[in-house]
């Protein structure tokens, strides 16, 4: 009889995934062509929202005019959010976080190219569900940033194309092992030997791939090792 042999690693996920905290990921980039490196088993989610990128410049005399009204700007941005509901600003490298202005970790830098001039990179989220026509809400992101009321000498630059982002992909860990083991319990049918099937690396954190104008390819980058073959007695 076959046995399927589950990295031990393993074992401990559950508590371990449940005391995450939850976090975004942001998918910047166009679909991918490629699936080299991406296992057998995945799956195909929506996203959670479309995102641009934007880059508040400004160039008043003042450094601390400069901040004022980037900020000024920013606080009409939040404003409108809390009225519309289905659209948010967020902030960061690859893992984003909802903008407070009432801490310091927004941070507005000086242009390195540019003298006298202070800029911030932040992201305009709208929220994105399977029903949505979603030519419909890249018009709508596109439209708000648009209509953004600019304070002083502020100036809105979008940075590169409308991405993706997804709340907690380790949500979906349990559905892709479900999968994972179904597809290895049916390897070793297909195989009609007595073996052993080692699967390793489901301990790694889930990764993602654009694979469409709203969806992401998630997988878990596992790898199989059959061993110990013999013929059924």
């Amino acid at each position: 009889m076959t046995r399927v042999l589950f990295t031990l690693a393993t074992l401990a996920l559950g508590t371990s995934v449940q005391a995450q905290v939850l976090e975004e990921i942001v998918v910047t980039g166009q679909r991918t062509q490629s699936y080299e490196g991406v296992p057998a088993v995945t799956v195909r989610k929506p996203a959670d929202f479309l995102v641009q990128g934007i880059r508040l410049v400004n160039d008043s005399r003042s450094p601390d005019l400069r901040k004022s009204e980037i900020i000024g700007t920013i606080d009409g941005l939040l404003k409108r959010t809390a009225e519309l509901q289905n659209v948010a600003l967020s902030y960061g490298e690859g893992f984003l976080v909802p903008i407070d202005l009432s801490s310091d970790a927004l941070q507005i830098i000086e242009d390195q190219k540019r003298s006298d001039t202070s800029v911030v990179n932040i992201y305009v989220k709208v929220t994105l569900t399977d029903k949505d026509d979603t030519k419909k809400r890249i018009s709508d992101l596109r439209a708000f940033i648009k209509q953004a009321k600019l304070i002083g000498r502020t100036e809105i630059e979008p940075t590169g194309d409308v991405g993706l982002s997804i709340v907690n992909p380790e949500r979906y860990r349990s559905e892709l092992l479900a999968r994972i083991a179904e597809d290895n319990a049916n390897l070793s049918r297909s195989m009609g030997k007595k073996c052993n099937v080692t699967v390793g690396g489901l301990e790694r954190r889930i990764e993602w791939q654009r694979t469409g104008v709203a969806e992401l390819t998630l997988y878990i980058p596992y790898s199989v090792e059959i061993s110990k073959c013999s013929l059924e007695p």
